[in-house]
């Protein structure tokens, strides 16, 4: 059973992170949109602090799944 728990707990937080990591990119995609090609970025400045904040979260998020995950020895093993 704990390693059904283990096995969904590393999906959630490969999940997690992989979304971190895309919004991650298409704020530097966007911060560098002439390296890119582009005349004007596709998204404001402005408007890219949203995409910051959910990125930041899903990253803390993960990290305290991350502490959930029950190696062997359980949570004290050193």
């Amino acid at each position: 059973m704990k390693n059904s728990n283990n096995d969904q707990l590393i999906n959630n937080i490969e999940t997690k992170l992989a979304q971190a990591q895309s919004m991650i990119k298409v704020i530097l995609d966007n911060h560098n949109y002439k390296n890119k090609g582009l005349d004007e970025p596709f998204i404001d400045h402005c408007d890219t602090d949203n995409l910051l904040w959910v990125a930041g979260d899903l990253i803390e998020d993960a990290y305290k799944e991350l502490l959930n995950i029950d190696f062997e020895g359980g949570k004290n093993n050193g």
